[in-house]
């Protein structure tokens, strides 16, 4: 699931969710209640929800151990550096629409050249991927920082996967030369000279940050790759003492909801074509790396909002810690303040007792191709996104996620 940055707007524009048919969202002309006086209980009889869940669930613990380790990683993903905390020249996020989650070797396949990660790494735990770049040049070149943060059941397991990993990668050609990088200790390097890229195995206590460094942009330079590397290590490491890891004993039934967001949240398709992360949340970077256009605005925005928690289904739901702070977030997103061209409100649904809007969205302002549709909502102390390609479907989406949240 990933959420889009409006081009020239501070608001978010689009969300792309797990489920490739959410394309678009719908959009609307409004329905706004003004202020925040308590809420009465709603009257939901009257919603038309469809066959969409309307009644909170409960999430429970996980159910066999790649969902407790997945779960796992999505926690340890609000304590992977996002790669312009360490240098603001990244601007771009290169991930895209592939899981950050590592569990095996095939997160990393794109970045790893060898074939024994998962022996050597049998005994991974949960492992996150970030990877930004520079704006691209006139001839479309960018350098990339990928950066992945590897947690093993201790520090003596990582300490003897570290080094193994490095050498794997480093022997995969002939050519590599070893880099030495003291600033940051246990940390294992190489290069090619000729190439302008440099890898990395930094081991530290039970965690493994694995650096990958690509720049198109300039002919090859140790020193330079080496700095690189360097100021991501600067910002990662002193993350990782934030995180506080599910101990060994209680991982396998770890909760998947303990805050209740989840179970408040539209569940997705388990069978979608395209499920690039499975529902949860986050509080912080995590929820970030969702989205298909992201940075400090974003983080700063989430800020100012007061998001304490951003949930992933069917639907994307910010949870503030007041309700001024969701209020905050409704005035930065709304579409009535601001319409493109390629963008025309529509009638949001009935029944919602509650900010919202929705809108539809087009392809561009002469061929009017209709994209999708989006609605926003606002309500209590959350921010909802939802989208469909299909209005009426929309409509069914955003009112049964009213109902998730309003129900007693």
């Amino acid at each position: 699931m990933k959420l889009t940055i409006g081009s020239n707007r501070s608001r978010i524009a689009s969300v792309l969710l797990a489920v490739a048919v959410l394309a678009v969202g719908s959009t609307g002309c409004g329905a706004t209640v003004s202020g925040r006086a308590l809420r009465g209980q709603p009257d939901l009889s009257k919603l038309d929800v469809g066959n969409y869940q309307s009644k909170p669930r409960q999430v429970g613990n996980a159910k066999n151990e790649r969902q407790a380790r997945a779960r796992e990683a999505q926690r340890l993903a609000d304590h992977v550096i996002l790669p312009y905390e360490a240098d603001p020249a990244y601007v771009e996020d290169t991930w895209r629409l592939r899981s950050h989650i590592v569990l095996n070797h095939k997160t990393l396949g794109n970045l790893v050249i060898n074939d024994t990660f998962d022996e050597v790494a049998g005994d991974l735990v949960a492992g996150w991927v970030n990877a930004w770049s520079t704006e691209a040049t006139d001839d479309g070149k960018q350098r990339t920082a990928n950066i992945a943060v590897l947690m093993f059941p201790d520090a003596r397991s990582a300490q003897a996967a570290g080094p193994a990993l490095e050498r794997d990668d480093f022997t995969y050609n002939p050519e590599n030369q070893p880099v030495s990088i003291t600033k940051h200790a246990g940390t294992y390097a190489h290069w090619r000279p000729g190439i302008s890229s440099i890898g990395s195995w930094t081991v530290h206590d039970r965690y493994i940050v694995f650096i990958k460094v690509v720049d198109e942009t300039s002919a090859p330079d140790l020193p330079a790759l080496v700095g690189h590397v360097e100021r991501l290590l600067d910002a990662q490491i002193p993350l990782l003492a934030t995180f506080e890891p599910t101990p060994a004993a209680a991982l396998s039934r770890i909760p998947l909801d303990p805050p209740g967001i989840v179970g408040r949240t539209l569940p997705s398709n388990p069978e979608s074509p395209y499920r690039p992360e499975p529902d949860g949340y986050y509080t912080g970077r995590g929820a970030t790396t969702l989205f298909l256009e992201a940075g400090p605005a974003l983080m700063e925005t989430l800020k100012n909002g007061e998001v304490e928690l951003v949930s992933f289904g069917d639907a994307v739901v910010f949870r503030s810690r007041t309700a001024r702070g969701a209020d905050t977030l409704w005035q930065k997103w709304k579409f009535s303040g601001e319409v493109e061209a390629n963008e025309k409100l529509v009638d949001p649904p009935g029944g919602i007792a509650g900010n919202i809007e929705c809108q539809a969205e087009y392809s561009s302002t002469e061929s009017r191709i209709l994209l999708g549709h989006i609605c926003i909502l606002s309500v209590d102390r959350y921010v909802v996104q939802a989208r469909s390609k299909n209005l009426q479907d929309l409509y069914q989406r955003i009112s049964a996620q009213y109902a998730l949240l309003t129900s007693g």
